[in-house]
C-alpha cells in the first residue's frame, strides 16, 4: 500500500517519559538475626528493647549450647589433632567456641539458601546510632561488599584502616587486620558459600576463622563510624579460659612459628590489595 505524498510516518520516541520510564525495584533490607541462647532472657531483653527503640524488625536465633549438646553433628568438622598440632597442647577448643562456631554456620547455611544478605548480631551487642543508616543503605553494602563487620577491630587502633568507598554518610575501609569477635557482621549468600566451603574442617574459633581473610580472601571489611558494640557487663558464656598450664617450649616455638607464617601471609596479601587498589 502506497502512502500518499503528504503522508508522514509518526516517528517513534526515543525516550519514554519519566513516568513511564522502569525503575529499579529496591532490594528489601536484609533480614536481621540475633544469635542468643534460648535460656538467656535477659539479653534478650535487652536487644529487644533495643530494636524496638528503632523499630527494625528481627528474629532470634537459637544458638547452640555446646555443652549441653556435646555430641552435635556439625562438631565432627573440629579438628583437634591438627589444632593441637598448630597451637601445642592444652589448646583444644571448648563446647562452647564450638557451640558458637555452629551457630554461625547454621547462619551462614540460612543465607545461602534463601540468597539473601543478613546481618548477623550477637545478644550482647549495643546498637549505637550509626546503625539505623547502615540498615537502610544495608542493600548497597551487600552490593559491593561480601561481608560487612559492623563492630570496631580490637587488632588495630582507632578503627585504622584503608578508605576504599563511602555508603550513605558511612565511610568503608579495608583493614589490615582482622576484628576479633562476632558482636555484628553483615554476610551476603556468595560469601556465605565461600566460608562454608572453608570451613569443611574447624580448627580456630569462629572468629579467629573469619579474620583469616588472607586465606579464604574475604576482605576484612569494616566501617567508620561503627555501628555495634559489645556490652561488656554481660559476663561471656564462651571465652571462659579453662585452668591454666604451663606450655611448654616447643610448644610455645611452634606457635610462633604459626604466627610469623600467617604474618607473613598478611601482609603479602595486604600489600597486593593495595597495589591493586592504587592501580584500578
Amino acid at each position: 500500500m502506497k502512502r500518499g505524498r503528504n503522508s508522514r510516518s509518526t516517528p517513534f520516541p526515543q525516550r519514554l517519559p519519566r513516568a513511564f520510564m522502569p525503575t529499579r525495584p529496591v532490594p528489601p533490607k536484609p533480614a536481621v538475626h540475633v544469635v542468643s541462647l534460648e535460656t538467656a532472657q535477659d539479653r534478650r531483653a535487652f536487644m529487644r528493647a533495643q530494636m524496638d527503640r528503632m523499630g527494625i524488625p528481627f528474629e532470634f536465633f537459637d544458638a547452640i549450647h555446646g555443652a549441653r549438646n556435646p555430641d552435635h553433628y556439625l562438631f565432627k568438622k573440629y579438628n583437634d589433632k591438627k589444632r593441637l598440632s598448630l597451637r601445642g597442647a592444652g589448646a583444644s577448643l571448648r563446647l562452647p567456641q564450638l557451640g558458637c562456631f555452629a551457630s554461625h554456620y547454621l547462619l551462614w547455611e540460612k543465607c545461602a539458601q534463601a540468597d539473601a544478605p543478613i546481618i548477623v548480631l550477637e545478644d550482647d551487642a549495643i546498637l549505637l546510632p550509626p546503625f539505623l543508616s547502615f540498615y537502610e543503605h544495608a542493600a548497597g553494602f551487600a552490593e559491593e561488599h561480601g561481608l560487612v563487620w559492623l563492630q570496631p577491630s580490637r587488632k588495630v587502633a582507632n578503627q585504622a584502616g584503608r578508605s576504599i568507598g563511602k555508603v550513605g554518610s558511612l565511610t568503608v575501609k579495608k583493614f589490615a587486620k582482622g576484628f576479633a569477635g562476632t558482636t555484628g557482621y553483615m554476610i551476603a549468600p556468595r560469601t556465605a558459600r565461600i566460608l562454608l566451603e572453608y570451613c569443611s574442617e574447624w580448627i580456630y574459633p569462629v572468629d579467629n576463622t573469619m579474620d583469616r581473610f588472607y586465606d579464604h580472601k574475604i576482605e576484612a571489611i569494616g566501617l567508620d563510624p561503627v555501628c555495634v558494640a559489645q556490652d561488656d557487663d554481660f559476663e561471656s558464656s564462651i571465652n571462659i579460659a579453662p585452668a591454666g598450664r604451663k606450655r611448654s617450649v616447643s610448644d610455645s616455638l611452634r606457635r610462633e612459628w604459626v604466627s610469623l607464617k600467617d604474618t607473613v601471609n598478611r601482609t603479602a596479601h595486604n600489600l597486593a590489595f593495595h597495589i591493586k587498589f592504587t592501580l584500578r
